[in-house]
């Protein structure tokens, strides 16, 4: 099991993991998704580099449920429309 990125952010992010089975790889979707609604610029920074651009962007367009200020970010970061987020289509509850 690696490690690498869960070890590199900050634990808050995965308040309600173990750290021990959270798996890079296996649990990337989650560590992304997370990294954009609760992390800051280093951290999204970091994810990036490590799981690059086209990977970050397709897991953030396609997540279910994403909040508000996570999809203003990434569409501006990533250049991708606000409509084409997965997560715009559904209610959010804390919306900005």
């Amino acid at each position: 099991m690696e490690n690498y990125i869960v070890h590199k952010l900050p634990k808050h992010l995965f308040w309600d993991s173990d750290l021990s089975l959270l798996d890079d790889v296996e649990h990337h979707e989650k560590i992304i998704v997370r990294t954009f609604e609760r992390g800051d610029l280093e951290d999204m920074a970091l994810v990036m580099a490590y799981y690059g651009r086209e990977i970050c962007a397709d897991v953030l367009k396609n997540a279910f449920s994403l909040n508000e200020s996570a999809i203003i970010f990434a569409s501006t970061f990533l250049g991708i429309a606000k409509a084409d987020f997965e997560a715009s289509k559904h209610e959010q509850h804390f919306a900005l």
